[in-house]
Parts: C-alpha cells; sequence; structure tokens
C-alpha cells in the first residue's frame, strides 16, 4: 500500500489549460455540479465527526478570523477541534466554494440575478483558495478521506477490479455483480469525479500553476 497513499505528478488526469476547459465544459453539461456537492456532504456524514460537522457549518466565520493557508494546515488552535479536524473542514468548504464559484457561474438564472459585484467577490474568493495551496494538495487530503471510509483492503481491490478495461461496463449491468465492491463503488466513482474537477479549476484559473505544483 506503500506506493498508494498519495497521487503523484505522473498520475494527474489534466495536464493543460485547454485540457481544464475541455473538462469542466464536459462537467457542467452533464450538470455534475450538484453531483461533486451532494457527495462532499456524504463523505463528510459517513466520517461520522459532529465536530467536523460544526467546524463546516462555521467555516465562513472561521476564514474571516484566520488566514486560509493556517485553516488548510490545521496550526491553529479551536476548542474541542483536533488539528485533522480543522485541516478537513478547510478542505471540504474550499471545495464547496470552488463548486459553486464554478458552476452557479455557469447556471443562467444565476448569472441573470448576481451582481458584478458578486461575481468579483466570487472570483476573488476562488482566486485566494487557489493561491493558499495546491490541487496535488487538495487531491491527497481527499484521498486519505476516503481510504479512512472505504479501507485500505477495498481500495487496493478497487484497484485490481480497474486494471480490467470492461470492469465499470460489467458492474453497470451486473455481470460483475459483487456486493462486497458495491459497498462504497459510489464513494470512489465520486472521488475521480471530484478529483478532476480539483485538477481542472486549478489548472484553468492559476497563473503559473506548473511551477507551483512542480514544487512540491
Amino acid at each position: 500500500m506503500k506506493n498508494n497513499t498519495s497521487f503523484s505528478k505522473e498520475k494527474q488526469l489534466v495536464h493543460t489549460k485547454e485540457q481544464a476547459k475541455i473538462a469542466l465544459n464536459i462537467l457542467v453539461q452533464n450538470s455534475q455540479g450538484e453531483d461533486l456537492e451532494l457527495g462532499l456532504f456524504r463523505l463528510r456524514d459517513q466520517l461520522n465527526n459532529p465536530r467536523l460537522t460544526e467546524l463546516l457549518d462555521s467555516y465562513p466565520d472561521l476564514i474571516q478570523k484566520y488566514e486560509l493557508g493556517k485553516l488548510l494546515s490545521g496550526k491553529i488552535e479551536i476548542k474541542d477541534a483536533s488539528r485533522q479536524d480543522i485541516k478537513t473542514a478547510g478542505l471540504m468548504s474550499c471545495i464547496l466554494l470552488l463548486i459553486h464559484f464554478y458552476f452557479d457561474d455557469k447556471s443562467n438564472n444565476s448569472v441573470k440575478s448576481k451582481s458584478v459585484i458578486d461575481e468579483v467577490d466570487n472570483f476573488n474568493s476562488a482566486q485566494y483558495i487557489i493561491n493558499s495551496t495546491t490541487s496535488e494538495k487538495c487531491i491527497n487530503e481527499l484521498f486519505l478521506l476516503i481510504l479512512s471510509v472505504v479501507g485500505i483492503d477495498y481500495f487496493e481491490k478497487y484497484q485490481e477490479k480497474m486494471k480490467d478495461p470492461d470492469f465499470v461496463l460489467k458492474h453497470t449491468i451486473g455481470f460483475d455483480n459483487d456486493p462486497e465492491m458495491d459497498e462504497h463503488i459510489d464513494m470512489m466513482v465520486w472521488f475521480a469525479l471530484a478529483r478532476l474537477f480539483i485538477e481542472a479549476i486549478f489548472i484553468y484559473y492559476e497563473t503559473g500553476f506548473e511551477s507551483k505544483n512542480l514544487q512540491l
């Protein structure tokens, strides 16, 4: 499992701004903003951590009080909250904000109702997040959360299944009926979707993303 506890640069799905634009357009066309958001809340619920939920709910206030970089690193003191709780709440809040920033901006109804000031504020908030961390860090942290839910054994079995190019088709039509795989398959599919979104939005909106990620 040693080589599976992080995602390296070589495993990155999106490498150029053009690829990022295509990926984001596909996500919008398939209306997957809601899927991304609901999946994040399902992950929160499966972590079964009431303090994390409280922190996530209060994050708008926390981000006004503390620097985002410190929140994402967990290097602050918050009563009855572990460093990991703070980091996780920060990560989830940032992903949620990026989801809303991009998908709300692409919604015709939202665009009509938003003022120029609102759009600028949303863009600045997204840039603040993108400039405070990297896509690789976000994905690694998210992966560790997923791993804590599904377990190492399940993840390793999932990786083996994914080596079969027909796995998704077999699973969809019920040919590869495996109750053990069914347990967390939706979570793994969501993680792949979230990973694509995170990589794409960081690359698309971040100036100099290549040098920043290579410094890790």
